[in-house]
Protein backbone atom coordinates (compact mmCIF):
# COMPACT_ATOMS: atom_id res chain seq x y z
CA UNK A 1 0.00 0.00 0.00
CA UNK A 2 1.59 3.48 -0.87
CA UNK A 3 1.94 5.15 2.14
CA UNK A 4 -0.47 8.48 2.33
CA UNK A 5 2.00 11.81 1.45
CA UNK A 6 1.90 14.99 3.03
CA UNK A 7 1.13 17.72 0.81
CA UNK A 8 0.93 20.50 2.97
CA UNK A 9 4.54 21.84 2.02
CA UNK A 10 3.99 22.40 -1.80
CA UNK A 11 6.26 25.10 -3.65
CA UNK A 12 8.98 24.52 -1.02
CA UNK A 13 11.85 25.26 -3.07
CA UNK A 14 10.97 28.96 -3.14
CA UNK A 15 13.12 32.28 -5.27
CA UNK A 16 14.87 32.73 -1.75
CA UNK A 17 16.07 28.65 -1.83
CA UNK A 18 17.74 29.04 -4.85
CA UNK A 19 19.44 32.44 -4.26
CA UNK A 20 17.27 34.58 -6.35
CA UNK A 21 18.40 38.20 -6.48
CA UNK A 22 15.93 40.73 -7.24
CA UNK A 23 17.14 42.73 -10.45
CA UNK A 24 17.12 46.38 -8.50
CA UNK A 25 19.00 44.57 -5.63
CA UNK A 26 21.55 42.75 -8.38
CA UNK A 27 25.07 44.67 -8.51
CA UNK A 28 27.91 43.96 -11.07
CA UNK A 29 29.46 41.56 -8.24
CA UNK A 30 25.88 39.87 -8.45
CA UNK A 31 26.88 39.28 -12.04
CA UNK A 32 30.43 38.07 -11.95
CA UNK A 33 29.50 35.64 -9.10
CA UNK A 34 27.27 33.91 -11.43
CA UNK A 35 29.79 33.61 -14.57
CA UNK A 36 27.22 35.87 -16.77
CA UNK A 37 28.02 36.17 -20.24
CA UNK A 38 26.00 37.77 -22.74
CA UNK A 39 26.11 38.80 -26.53
CA UNK A 40 23.74 40.15 -28.80
CA UNK A 41 22.27 39.73 -32.17
CA UNK A 42 20.58 42.72 -33.90
CA UNK A 43 18.34 43.08 -36.69
CA UNK A 44 17.41 45.68 -38.33
CA UNK A 45 15.08 46.15 -41.95
CA UNK A 46 16.62 47.99 -44.43
CA UNK A 47 14.73 50.86 -46.15
CA UNK A 48 14.95 50.20 -49.54
CA UNK A 49 12.17 50.35 -52.43
CA UNK A 50 12.26 46.45 -53.37
CA UNK A 51 13.15 42.88 -51.46
CA UNK A 52 16.67 41.36 -51.00
CA UNK A 53 16.34 38.68 -53.43
CA UNK A 54 13.34 39.56 -56.40
CA UNK A 55 11.66 42.83 -57.17
CA UNK A 56 8.21 43.06 -55.05
CA UNK A 57 7.89 45.74 -53.08
CA UNK A 58 9.05 46.08 -49.44
CA UNK A 59 7.62 47.64 -46.33
CA UNK A 60 4.19 47.30 -47.72
CA UNK A 61 2.17 45.09 -44.82
CA UNK A 62 -1.44 43.59 -45.04
CA UNK A 63 -3.49 45.56 -43.10
CA UNK A 64 -6.79 42.99 -40.86
CA UNK A 65 -6.78 39.35 -42.07
CA UNK A 66 -7.37 39.56 -45.94
CA UNK A 67 -5.04 37.52 -47.98
CA UNK A 68 -5.41 36.80 -51.74
CA UNK A 69 -4.09 33.41 -51.90
CA UNK A 70 -3.20 30.54 -48.88
CA UNK A 71 -0.38 27.52 -49.43
CA UNK A 72 0.19 24.82 -46.56
CA UNK A 73 3.29 23.15 -46.06
CA UNK A 74 4.69 20.86 -43.67
CA UNK A 75 8.63 20.47 -42.66
CA UNK A 76 10.11 17.02 -43.22
CA UNK A 77 14.28 16.27 -41.99
CA UNK A 78 15.80 15.36 -44.23
CA UNK A 79 19.90 13.56 -44.05
CA UNK A 80 22.47 16.31 -43.95
CA UNK A 81 26.00 15.20 -46.26
CA UNK A 82 27.19 13.66 -43.14
CA UNK A 83 24.61 11.38 -42.64
CA UNK A 84 23.31 13.45 -39.32
CA UNK A 85 19.54 14.76 -38.77
CA UNK A 86 19.71 18.77 -36.94
CA UNK A 87 17.71 18.29 -34.09
CA UNK A 88 15.74 21.35 -34.58
CA UNK A 89 14.51 19.49 -37.78
CA UNK A 90 13.69 16.25 -35.64
CA UNK A 91 11.68 18.60 -33.05
CA UNK A 92 9.98 20.12 -35.97
CA UNK A 93 8.71 17.13 -37.60
CA UNK A 94 7.57 16.12 -34.07
CA UNK A 95 5.08 18.17 -34.53
CA UNK A 96 3.68 17.11 -37.12
CA UNK A 97 2.52 21.22 -37.84
CA UNK A 98 0.24 22.40 -40.99
CA UNK A 99 2.31 25.33 -41.75
CA UNK A 100 -0.08 28.34 -43.56
CA UNK A 101 1.30 30.66 -45.63
CA UNK A 102 -1.04 33.90 -46.27
CA UNK A 103 0.12 35.45 -49.46
CA UNK A 104 -1.47 39.13 -50.84
CA UNK A 105 -0.39 39.34 -54.45
CA UNK A 106 0.80 42.94 -54.27
CA UNK A 107 3.73 41.81 -51.96
CA UNK A 108 4.45 38.39 -52.97
CA UNK A 109 6.29 36.25 -56.23
CA UNK A 110 7.16 32.94 -56.97
CA UNK A 111 10.32 33.24 -55.39
CA UNK A 112 9.09 33.19 -52.11
CA UNK A 113 7.68 29.80 -52.24
CA UNK A 114 11.28 28.45 -53.64
CA UNK A 115 9.80 28.28 -57.31
CA UNK A 116 12.06 30.53 -58.86
CA UNK A 117 15.73 31.22 -58.52
CA UNK A 118 16.85 34.69 -56.62
CA UNK A 119 17.38 37.71 -58.41
CA UNK A 120 20.53 39.63 -58.03
CA UNK A 121 21.08 41.24 -54.91
CA UNK A 122 19.30 44.79 -53.73
CA UNK A 123 22.41 46.98 -54.47
CA UNK A 124 20.55 49.74 -52.60
CA UNK A 125 20.03 47.56 -49.23
CA UNK A 126 23.98 46.04 -50.00
CA UNK A 127 25.32 49.61 -49.88
CA UNK A 128 23.22 50.43 -46.70
CA UNK A 129 25.00 47.57 -44.93
CA UNK A 130 27.87 48.48 -46.34
CA UNK A 131 27.86 52.31 -44.71
CA UNK A 132 26.63 50.24 -41.62
CA UNK A 133 28.96 48.44 -41.19
CA UNK A 134 32.04 51.08 -41.52
CA UNK A 135 30.07 53.03 -39.39
CA UNK A 136 30.84 49.99 -36.84
CA UNK A 137 34.73 50.07 -37.62
CA UNK A 138 34.54 46.43 -39.28
CA UNK A 139 36.48 45.28 -42.01
CA UNK A 140 34.28 45.17 -45.01
CA UNK A 141 35.20 41.70 -47.09
CA UNK A 142 36.11 42.18 -50.75
CA UNK A 143 33.56 39.77 -52.19
CA UNK A 144 29.99 38.97 -50.81
CA UNK A 145 29.51 35.25 -50.61
CA UNK A 146 25.44 34.44 -50.77
CA UNK A 147 24.95 31.50 -47.89
CA UNK A 148 21.55 29.34 -47.01
CA UNK A 149 21.24 29.56 -43.28
CA UNK A 150 18.41 26.43 -42.34
CA UNK A 151 14.94 27.68 -40.76
CA UNK A 152 13.48 25.63 -39.48
CA UNK A 153 9.79 26.29 -37.87
CA UNK A 154 8.34 27.66 -41.33
CA UNK A 155 9.49 31.32 -40.82
CA UNK A 156 10.51 30.69 -44.53
CA UNK A 157 8.87 29.09 -46.91
CA UNK A 158 11.82 27.55 -48.25
CA UNK A 159 12.78 26.12 -45.40
CA UNK A 160 16.38 28.70 -45.37
CA UNK A 161 17.40 32.23 -45.38
CA UNK A 162 19.64 33.67 -47.74
CA UNK A 163 22.43 35.84 -45.87
CA UNK A 164 25.74 37.24 -46.44
CA UNK A 165 28.93 38.53 -44.25
CA UNK A 166 29.92 42.21 -45.00
CA UNK A 167 32.14 43.12 -42.34
CA UNK A 168 33.63 41.38 -39.44
CA UNK A 169 35.82 42.15 -36.52
CA UNK A 170 34.79 45.58 -35.42
CA UNK A 171 33.71 47.23 -32.27
CA UNK A 172 30.75 49.82 -30.45
CA UNK A 173 32.09 52.29 -27.40
CA UNK A 174 30.21 51.63 -24.40
CA UNK A 175 30.21 54.43 -21.29
CA UNK A 176 32.74 52.26 -19.69
CA UNK A 177 34.27 49.82 -22.14
CA UNK A 178 34.35 48.64 -25.84
CA UNK A 179 32.71 45.68 -26.98
CA UNK A 180 34.06 43.54 -30.13
CA UNK A 181 31.51 42.67 -32.98
CA UNK A 182 32.17 39.38 -34.63
CA UNK A 183 30.18 40.28 -37.73
CA UNK A 184 27.56 42.63 -39.75
CA UNK A 185 25.49 40.20 -42.41
CA UNK A 186 22.97 40.99 -44.53
CA UNK A 187 20.01 38.97 -45.12
CA UNK A 188 15.99 38.22 -45.84
CA UNK A 189 13.78 38.77 -43.53
CA UNK A 190 10.91 35.76 -42.25
CA UNK A 191 7.57 36.01 -42.40
CA UNK A 192 5.21 37.44 -39.95
CA UNK A 193 3.74 34.66 -37.30
CA UNK A 194 -0.14 35.33 -37.31
CA UNK A 195 -0.80 33.10 -34.94
CA UNK A 196 0.08 29.22 -33.68
CA UNK A 197 -2.46 27.33 -32.30
CA UNK A 198 -2.68 23.09 -32.07
CA UNK A 199 -1.15 21.99 -35.17
CA UNK A 200 -1.71 25.01 -37.02
CA UNK A 201 1.14 27.53 -37.33
CA UNK A 202 -0.04 30.71 -39.40
CA UNK A 203 2.33 33.38 -41.59
CA UNK A 204 1.74 36.43 -43.33
CA UNK A 205 4.46 36.56 -46.43
CA UNK A 206 4.43 40.51 -46.47
CA UNK A 207 7.25 40.82 -44.81
CA UNK A 208 9.13 38.04 -46.26
CA UNK A 209 12.24 38.68 -48.16
CA UNK A 210 12.69 42.61 -47.01
CA UNK A 211 16.00 43.56 -46.85
CA UNK A 212 18.00 43.17 -43.16
CA UNK A 213 21.52 43.17 -41.49
CA UNK A 214 22.14 41.38 -38.62
CA UNK A 215 24.78 42.98 -36.20
CA UNK A 216 26.44 40.45 -33.59
CA UNK A 217 28.31 40.89 -30.75
CA UNK A 218 30.99 38.85 -28.77
CA UNK A 219 29.86 37.53 -25.34
CA UNK A 220 31.59 40.55 -23.73
CA UNK A 221 28.69 42.31 -21.96
CA UNK A 222 29.09 41.52 -18.34
CA UNK A 223 25.74 42.81 -16.75
CA UNK A 224 22.01 43.08 -17.86
CA UNK A 225 23.06 47.20 -18.21
CA UNK A 226 25.39 46.70 -20.46
CA UNK A 227 23.38 44.64 -22.77
CA UNK A 228 20.65 46.93 -22.99
CA UNK A 229 23.47 49.81 -23.72
CA UNK A 230 25.55 48.04 -26.24
CA UNK A 231 21.65 47.43 -28.10
CA UNK A 232 21.53 51.30 -28.32
CA UNK A 233 24.36 51.46 -29.75
CA UNK A 234 24.04 49.72 -32.18
CA UNK A 235 20.46 50.83 -33.17
CA UNK A 236 21.34 54.27 -32.67
CA UNK A 237 24.63 53.50 -35.54
CA UNK A 238 22.09 51.99 -37.65
CA UNK A 239 19.04 54.80 -37.30
CA UNK A 240 22.09 57.39 -38.04
CA UNK A 241 22.00 57.13 -41.53
CA UNK A 242 18.01 57.47 -42.07
CA UNK A 243 18.29 54.19 -44.18
CA UNK A 244 16.74 51.98 -41.47
CA UNK A 245 13.10 50.92 -40.70
CA UNK A 246 11.60 52.05 -37.71
CA UNK A 247 8.77 50.83 -36.01
CA UNK A 248 7.47 47.20 -33.89
CA UNK A 249 9.04 44.91 -35.81
CA UNK A 250 11.20 46.96 -37.77
CA UNK A 251 14.49 46.00 -35.31
CA UNK A 252 14.67 42.95 -32.89
CA UNK A 253 17.12 41.75 -31.02
CA UNK A 254 18.32 37.73 -30.23
CA UNK A 255 20.17 38.03 -27.05
CA UNK A 256 22.39 35.18 -25.77
CA UNK A 257 22.74 34.51 -21.87
CA UNK A 258 24.76 31.93 -20.16
CA UNK A 259 25.98 31.10 -16.40
CA UNK A 260 28.87 29.53 -15.22
CA UNK A 261 28.27 25.69 -15.56
CA UNK A 262 25.51 26.67 -17.52
CA UNK A 263 24.92 26.94 -21.52
CA UNK A 264 24.38 29.72 -24.27
CA UNK A 265 20.21 30.00 -24.54
CA UNK A 266 19.36 32.36 -26.97
CA UNK A 267 16.33 34.67 -26.22
CA UNK A 268 15.02 35.67 -29.56
CA UNK A 269 12.38 38.01 -30.81
CA UNK A 270 13.24 40.76 -28.13
CA UNK A 271 11.01 44.16 -29.35
CA UNK A 272 11.84 46.38 -27.06
CA UNK A 273 15.45 47.15 -25.86
CA UNK A 274 13.88 47.99 -22.65
CA UNK A 275 13.09 44.30 -21.79
CA UNK A 276 16.51 43.50 -22.46
CA UNK A 277 17.64 43.61 -18.59
CA UNK A 278 14.91 41.89 -17.17
CA UNK A 279 14.97 39.05 -19.48
CA UNK A 280 18.94 38.13 -18.89
CA UNK A 281 18.34 38.66 -15.36
CA UNK A 282 16.01 36.10 -15.31
CA UNK A 283 17.55 33.39 -17.73
CA UNK A 284 20.73 33.86 -15.53
CA UNK A 285 18.69 32.77 -12.44
CA UNK A 286 16.95 30.42 -14.13
CA UNK A 287 20.19 28.59 -15.19
CA UNK A 288 21.21 28.72 -11.65
CA UNK A 289 17.58 27.07 -10.72
CA UNK A 290 18.23 24.48 -13.02
CA UNK A 291 21.64 23.59 -11.89
CA UNK A 292 20.38 23.18 -8.45
CA UNK A 293 17.56 21.24 -9.65
CA UNK A 294 20.02 18.70 -11.35
CA UNK A 295 22.16 18.59 -8.10
CA UNK A 296 19.04 17.95 -5.84
CA UNK A 297 17.79 14.95 -8.57
CA UNK A 298 21.57 13.22 -8.52
CA UNK A 299 21.14 12.98 -4.57
CA UNK A 300 18.36 11.12 -4.87
CA UNK A 301 18.83 8.94 -8.37
CA UNK A 302 21.42 6.82 -8.08
CA UNK A 303 21.91 5.66 -11.67
CA UNK A 304 20.07 8.50 -13.52
CA UNK A 305 20.82 6.35 -16.92
CA UNK A 306 18.20 3.82 -15.52
CA UNK A 307 15.59 6.41 -15.10
CA UNK A 308 12.41 6.42 -16.60
CA UNK A 309 8.56 7.08 -16.35
CA UNK A 310 5.54 5.42 -15.63
CA UNK A 311 2.28 6.54 -17.55
CA UNK A 312 -1.66 5.19 -18.07
CA UNK A 313 -4.36 6.41 -19.46
CA UNK A 314 -7.33 7.19 -17.39
CA UNK A 315 -10.87 6.47 -17.77
CA UNK A 316 -13.09 9.71 -17.56
CA UNK A 317 -14.77 7.81 -14.36
CA UNK A 318 -11.59 7.90 -12.86
CA UNK A 319 -11.00 10.75 -10.83
CA UNK A 320 -12.46 14.39 -11.24
CA UNK A 321 -10.77 16.82 -12.82
CA UNK A 322 -12.19 20.52 -13.17
CA UNK A 323 -10.08 21.58 -16.44
CA UNK A 324 -10.42 25.19 -17.79
CA UNK A 325 -11.39 25.35 -21.25
CA UNK A 326 -8.13 26.20 -23.00
CA UNK A 327 -8.51 30.03 -25.01
CA UNK A 328 -8.49 30.07 -29.16
CA UNK A 329 -9.51 26.01 -29.80
CA UNK A 330 -12.06 26.85 -31.97
CA UNK A 331 -9.66 29.40 -34.02
CA UNK A 332 -7.79 26.36 -35.40
CA UNK A 333 -8.97 23.17 -37.06
CA UNK A 334 -5.87 21.56 -35.54
CA UNK A 335 -6.65 23.12 -31.83
CA UNK A 336 -7.42 20.48 -28.87
CA UNK A 337 -11.15 19.29 -28.83
CA UNK A 338 -13.33 20.32 -25.84
CA UNK A 339 -12.55 19.07 -22.51
CA UNK A 340 -15.44 16.54 -22.64
CA UNK A 341 -13.55 14.92 -25.95
CA UNK A 342 -10.20 15.08 -24.59
CA UNK A 343 -8.08 11.80 -23.15
CA UNK A 344 -6.11 12.44 -19.65
CA UNK A 345 -3.26 10.51 -19.02
CA UNK A 346 -1.38 10.07 -15.58
CA UNK A 347 2.38 10.07 -15.16
CA UNK A 348 4.57 9.38 -12.64
CA UNK A 349 8.25 10.58 -12.06
CA UNK A 350 10.17 8.74 -9.61
CA UNK A 351 12.58 10.93 -7.47
CA UNK A 352 11.33 14.16 -8.37
CA UNK A 353 9.63 15.25 -5.69
CA UNK A 354 9.52 18.74 -4.96
CA UNK A 355 10.87 19.55 -8.28
CA UNK A 356 7.68 20.48 -10.21
CA UNK A 357 7.13 23.07 -7.70
CA UNK A 358 10.83 24.10 -7.86
CA UNK A 359 11.09 28.14 -9.14
CA UNK A 360 12.72 28.59 -11.89
CA UNK A 361 11.95 32.03 -12.83
CA UNK A 362 9.26 34.92 -11.26
CA UNK A 363 6.00 33.35 -11.42
CA UNK A 364 7.61 30.07 -13.05
CA UNK A 365 8.27 27.05 -12.10
CA UNK A 366 9.62 23.58 -13.21
CA UNK A 367 6.71 22.13 -14.20
CA UNK A 368 6.49 25.24 -16.74
CA UNK A 369 9.56 24.02 -18.22
CA UNK A 370 7.25 20.79 -19.09
CA UNK A 371 3.83 22.49 -20.21
CA UNK A 372 5.64 24.60 -22.73
CA UNK A 373 7.40 21.72 -24.51
CA UNK A 374 4.09 19.98 -24.24
CA UNK A 375 2.11 23.17 -25.83
CA UNK A 376 5.32 23.13 -28.57
CA UNK A 377 5.93 20.06 -29.74
CA UNK A 378 3.03 17.61 -28.73
CA UNK A 379 0.51 20.73 -29.85
CA UNK A 380 -1.28 20.67 -26.43
CA UNK A 381 -2.94 23.98 -25.92
CA UNK A 382 -2.84 25.54 -22.49
CA UNK A 383 -3.26 24.57 -19.69
CA UNK A 384 -2.47 21.27 -20.32
CA UNK A 385 -1.46 20.19 -17.05
CA UNK A 386 -1.66 19.63 -13.66
CA UNK A 387 1.09 18.06 -11.07
CA UNK A 388 0.71 16.81 -7.20
CA UNK A 389 2.55 19.81 -6.08
CA UNK A 390 0.50 22.55 -7.64
CA UNK A 391 -2.23 24.91 -5.89
CA UNK A 392 -4.33 24.61 -8.95
CA UNK A 393 -7.12 23.35 -6.89
CA UNK A 394 -8.16 21.32 -10.15
CA UNK A 395 -7.07 17.75 -9.01
CA UNK A 396 -8.17 17.18 -5.02
CA UNK A 397 -6.30 15.24 -2.90
CA UNK A 398 -7.55 12.26 -2.54
CA UNK A 399 -7.90 11.79 -6.30
CA UNK A 400 -4.01 12.24 -5.92
CA UNK A 401 -3.48 9.73 -3.69
CA UNK A 402 -6.05 7.23 -6.16
CA UNK A 403 -3.42 8.04 -8.85
CA UNK A 404 -0.26 7.53 -6.83
CA UNK A 405 -1.71 4.00 -5.77
CA UNK A 406 -2.58 3.29 -9.26
CA UNK A 407 1.45 4.17 -10.87
CA UNK A 408 2.29 2.41 -7.45
CA UNK A 409 4.36 5.65 -6.52
CA UNK A 410 7.15 5.88 -3.95
CA UNK A 411 7.50 8.74 -1.52
CA UNK A 412 10.07 10.79 -3.82
CA UNK A 413 7.86 10.64 -6.50
CA UNK A 414 5.63 13.17 -8.07
CA UNK A 415 2.49 13.33 -10.37
CA UNK A 416 1.87 14.33 -13.19
CA UNK A 417 -1.70 14.78 -15.18
CA UNK A 418 -1.85 16.02 -18.79
CA UNK A 419 -4.79 16.08 -21.39
CA UNK A 420 -5.07 16.10 -25.14
CA UNK A 421 -6.44 14.23 -27.92
CA UNK A 422 -5.46 10.58 -28.93
CA UNK A 423 -3.10 11.20 -31.64
CA UNK A 424 -1.06 13.66 -29.84
CA UNK A 425 -0.75 11.26 -26.61
CA UNK A 426 2.46 9.18 -27.50
CA UNK A 427 4.09 12.63 -28.25
CA UNK A 428 3.39 13.80 -25.03
CA UNK A 429 4.79 11.71 -22.84
CA UNK A 430 8.08 11.10 -24.88
CA UNK A 431 8.42 14.97 -24.66
CA UNK A 432 8.04 15.11 -20.67
CA UNK A 433 10.46 12.24 -20.12
CA UNK A 434 12.82 13.76 -22.33
CA UNK A 435 12.70 17.45 -20.33
CA UNK A 436 13.14 15.00 -17.29
CA UNK A 437 15.50 13.46 -18.34
CA UNK A 438 17.27 16.81 -19.18
CA UNK A 439 16.92 18.39 -16.14
CA UNK A 440 19.81 15.20 -15.47
CA UNK A 441 22.28 17.70 -17.27
CA UNK A 442 21.40 21.16 -16.02
CA UNK A 443 20.31 23.92 -18.47
CA UNK A 444 19.32 22.09 -22.30
CA UNK A 445 20.05 24.08 -25.09
CA UNK A 446 17.13 25.55 -26.25
CA UNK A 447 15.69 28.98 -27.89
CA UNK A 448 13.29 30.86 -25.74
CA UNK A 449 10.90 33.66 -26.39
CA UNK A 450 10.71 37.05 -25.02
CA UNK A 451 7.50 37.75 -22.99
CA UNK A 452 7.17 41.53 -21.87
CA UNK A 453 7.40 40.53 -18.04
CA UNK A 454 10.57 40.06 -18.54
CA UNK A 455 10.29 35.86 -18.27
CA UNK A 456 10.77 33.79 -20.89
CA UNK A 457 9.33 30.74 -22.14
CA UNK A 458 10.31 27.55 -24.63
CA UNK A 459 10.51 28.07 -28.27
CA UNK A 460 12.14 25.54 -29.78
CA UNK A 461 15.66 23.20 -29.46
CA UNK A 462 18.94 25.66 -30.53
CA UNK A 463 19.85 24.87 -33.96
CA UNK A 464 22.87 22.79 -34.60
CA UNK A 465 26.12 24.47 -35.16
CA UNK A 466 26.54 23.71 -38.93
CA UNK A 467 23.35 25.11 -40.19
CA UNK A 468 24.55 27.32 -43.02
CA UNK A 469 26.41 26.12 -46.17
CA UNK A 470 26.98 28.20 -50.02
CA UNK A 471 23.80 29.19 -52.30
CA UNK A 472 24.37 27.81 -55.12
CA UNK A 473 22.04 29.95 -56.83
CA UNK A 474 24.09 32.78 -56.49
CA UNK A 475 27.11 33.97 -57.91
CA UNK A 476 29.84 36.14 -55.81
CA UNK A 477 29.43 39.64 -55.83
CA UNK A 478 32.66 41.59 -55.72
CA UNK A 479 32.95 45.11 -53.52
CA UNK A 480 35.20 47.43 -55.99
CA UNK A 481 37.38 50.02 -54.13
CA UNK A 482 35.48 52.44 -55.95
CA UNK A 483 32.18 51.44 -54.28
CA UNK A 484 33.64 51.21 -50.82
CA UNK A 485 34.89 55.38 -51.59
CA UNK A 486 31.88 55.94 -52.05
CA UNK A 487 29.79 54.66 -49.10
CA UNK A 488 32.61 56.10 -46.96
CA UNK A 489 31.80 59.93 -48.56
CA UNK A 490 28.77 59.55 -47.42
CA UNK A 491 28.98 58.22 -43.89
CA UNK A 492 26.91 60.39 -40.91
CA UNK A 493 29.03 61.68 -38.07
CA UNK A 494 29.81 59.08 -36.03
CA UNK A 495 27.96 58.13 -33.09
CA UNK A 496 30.75 58.96 -30.51
CA UNK A 497 30.93 62.76 -32.20
CA UNK A 498 27.91 63.06 -32.14
CA UNK A 499 27.08 62.38 -28.45
CA UNK A 500 30.30 64.46 -27.62
CA UNK A 501 28.73 67.49 -29.50
CA UNK A 502 25.52 67.05 -27.97
CA UNK A 503 26.79 67.43 -24.82
CA UNK A 504 29.06 70.08 -25.74
CA UNK A 505 25.86 72.43 -26.70
CA UNK A 506 24.58 71.50 -23.12
CA UNK A 507 21.70 69.39 -24.72
CA UNK A 508 19.45 67.47 -21.89
CA UNK A 509 20.01 63.84 -22.14
CA UNK A 510 16.71 62.72 -22.50
CA UNK A 511 16.63 65.02 -25.44
CA UNK A 512 19.63 63.35 -26.65
CA UNK A 513 18.65 60.20 -26.51
CA UNK A 514 15.37 60.78 -28.63
CA UNK A 515 17.76 62.52 -31.32
CA UNK A 516 19.86 59.73 -31.24
CA UNK A 517 16.99 56.93 -31.52
CA UNK A 518 15.19 58.84 -33.93
CA UNK A 519 18.12 59.66 -36.24
CA UNK A 520 17.47 63.20 -35.77
CA UNK A 521 21.19 64.75 -35.27
CA UNK A 522 21.25 65.70 -38.79
CA UNK A 523 18.35 67.51 -38.55
CA UNK A 524 20.00 69.00 -35.17
CA UNK A 525 22.91 70.57 -37.23
CA UNK A 526 20.69 71.84 -40.04
CA UNK A 527 18.67 73.87 -37.59
CA UNK A 528 22.02 75.14 -35.54
CA UNK A 529 24.43 75.58 -38.92
CA UNK A 530 21.35 76.45 -41.67
CA UNK A 531 19.25 78.39 -39.36
CA UNK A 532 21.09 80.01 -36.76
CA UNK A 533 18.58 77.91 -33.91
CA UNK A 534 20.73 78.10 -30.79
CA UNK A 535 22.08 74.76 -29.77
CA UNK A 536 20.07 74.04 -26.21
CA UNK A 537 17.11 75.49 -28.13
CA UNK A 538 17.25 73.06 -30.95
CA UNK A 539 17.82 70.12 -29.31
CA UNK A 540 14.85 71.40 -27.50
CA UNK A 541 12.70 71.56 -30.22
CA UNK A 542 13.83 68.07 -31.35
CA UNK A 543 14.16 65.72 -28.08
CA UNK A 544 11.06 67.35 -26.27
CA UNK A 545 8.91 69.20 -28.36
CA UNK A 546 8.56 67.17 -31.67
CA UNK A 547 9.04 63.96 -29.01
CA UNK A 548 6.14 65.32 -27.26
CA UNK A 549 3.88 65.96 -30.49
CA UNK A 550 4.92 62.74 -32.93
CA UNK A 551 5.56 60.14 -29.98
CA UNK A 552 6.52 57.29 -32.04
CA UNK A 553 5.74 58.21 -35.06
CA UNK A 554 8.14 58.25 -38.20
CA UNK A 555 9.48 62.13 -37.82
CA UNK A 556 10.71 63.57 -41.68
CA UNK A 557 13.27 66.02 -40.57
CA UNK A 558 13.86 67.38 -43.96
CA UNK A 559 10.00 68.45 -44.21
CA UNK A 560 10.89 69.59 -40.48
CA UNK A 561 13.68 71.65 -41.58
CA UNK A 562 12.14 73.23 -44.76
CA UNK A 563 9.26 74.22 -43.02
CA UNK A 564 11.08 76.27 -40.56
CA UNK A 565 13.46 77.48 -43.12
CA UNK A 566 10.42 78.94 -44.80
CA UNK A 567 9.01 80.71 -41.34
CA UNK A 568 12.56 82.42 -40.69
CA UNK A 569 12.36 83.55 -44.73
CA UNK A 570 8.94 84.80 -43.70
CA UNK A 571 10.73 86.99 -40.72
CA UNK A 572 9.10 84.79 -37.80
CA UNK A 573 10.93 84.60 -34.91
CA UNK A 574 12.36 81.42 -33.20
CA UNK A 575 10.09 81.19 -30.36
CA UNK A 576 7.27 80.43 -32.90
CA UNK A 577 8.96 77.20 -33.89
CA UNK A 578 7.47 75.01 -31.49
CA UNK A 579 3.65 75.94 -33.07
CA UNK A 580 4.78 75.17 -36.60
CA UNK A 581 6.31 71.65 -35.54
CA UNK A 582 2.99 71.19 -33.47
CA UNK A 583 1.57 72.18 -37.64
CA UNK A 584 4.14 70.20 -39.62
CA UNK A 585 4.01 67.10 -37.38
CA UNK A 586 -0.04 67.02 -37.39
Amino acid sequence: MTPKRDRSNRHSVTRSAVGYVDQADATRQTYEDLGFRCGLETHQQLKTDKKLFCRCPAGHYQMGRSYDAQLVRHMRPTLSELGEYDGTALMEFKTRKNILYRIKSETACTYDIDDTPPFPMNRDALEIAMEVALLLGTNLVGEIHITRKQYLDGSIPTGFQRTAIVGIEGAIQLAAKRVGIIQLSIEEDSCREVSDIGHDRVYSTDRLGTPLIETVTYPELLTPDEAREAADVIRFVARSTGKVNTGIGAARQDVNVSIAGGTRIEIKGVQHIRWIPALVHNEAFRQKALLKIREDIKQRIGDTGQWTLDWAELEPSTIRVDIPPDEGAAHSRGAQRPVSERRLVAVNLPGFAGILGHFTQPTREFADEISERLKVIACLEQPNMTHSESTSGWVDDKDWEKLAGLLNAGEDDVQLLFWGSAEDLPTAVETIEERCRLAFSGVPNETRKALPDGTTIFERVLPGPNRMYPDTDSAPIPIPEQQVRKVQESLPTPLPEQISRMDAWGIPTDACRYILRRGLFGTLVALIDNLGVPPKQAGSLLGHTVRHVCGARHVDGTRLVEALRHARACGLAVDLFPTIVRKVSA
